[in-house]
């Protein structure tokens, strides 16, 4: 296994400055790329962040119509702001959104 070389530039307290390569740390100030404290955290890689992007299919308002080919598009509407069915799938939530409560089927 590589092991990654702790840095401010892969630190969670740091930001990069677009001026030049220098680091923003919120525990020492302007600092080196390559520089490292004791107070260093890796930043989590995007890839080990699992966070899904919700959409309207996955809230409690949205009303299903259409479940025929519920893997491709649900089709329904939304019990607080529309009378037109659109798919719930491609739109994302709203202010409003209450993830569903996945019920217990008998």
């Amino acid at each position: 296994m590589n092991k990654v070389k702790r840095t401010c530039s892969n630190c969670l307290k740091g930001t990069a400055i677009n001026i030049n390569n220098d680091i923003l740390c919120i525990e020492k100030g302007i600092v080196s790329s390559d520089y490292v404290c004791s107070k260093h955290r890796f930043m989590p890689a995007f890839s080990s962040i699992k966070r899904k992007i919700h959409t309207c299919m996955d809230c409690e308002h949205f009303i299903i119509f259409d479940t025929s080919n519920l893997e491709d598009k649900a089709v329904g509407i939304c019990q607080l702001f529309t009378v037109r069915k659109y798919d719930g799938r491609t739109k994302k939530v709203c202010s409003k959104f209450a993830k569903r409560v996945k019920s217990a089927v008998c």
